[in-house]
């Protein structure tokens, strides 16, 4: 006598079933799309300087993190590379307008953010340089914030 048989037929089908899902192939697998811009939501308003408004369409400076961390694992990673010379531009555009409205302290901190990000591209991503980035990318927000009020 054969015990258990619509269970083990069960069981097998769960099986069979969770195995096929988990290897479907990446190109049938759903990918998160990245948004358009940072801050989809964002209106700056009459009187905020343009760079609020680069920054919030921006969105190569949210891949800042990202390729930090693969450039970490990675180094010489040509997509990180590639992610970072975007952020740098969209920065560079962002200091441009931040020279225009007279604000010298973020000035200096936008500058600083690029010098850092240039030299993990170029030159590799060490602890100074790493924490740069980051120290970078914190003064640079909360010197923004107060201007552009981006939503929180």
């Amino acid at each position: 006598m054969v015990s258990g048989g619509p269970r083990v037929l069960g069981v097998s089908f769960l099986l069979l079933a969770v195995s096929v899902g988990c290897t479907q192939p990446v190109t049938e697998q759903r990918i998160a799309e990245r948004a358009d811009v940072a801050v989809p939501s964002y209106d700056a308003g009459p009187d905020a300087p343009d760079y609020c408004a680069a920054l919030a369409g921006s969105t190569a400076v949210l891949g800042i993190p990202e390729a930090v961390g693969t450039l970490a694992g990675d180094p010489g990673n040509v997509g990180a590379e590639v992610d970072l010379t975007a952020a740098i531009d969209e920065l560079r555009t962002v200091l441009d307008d931040v020279r225009t409205d007279g604000r010298p302290g973020l000035d200096d901190a936008v500058e600083e953010l690029v010098a850092a990000l240039t030299a993990a591209r170029d030159k590799g991503l060490t602890d100074t340089v790493r924490t740069d980035i980051s120290s970078g990318l914190d003064e640079v927000g909360s010197l923004v914030q107060p201007t552009c009020r981006f939503p929180t």
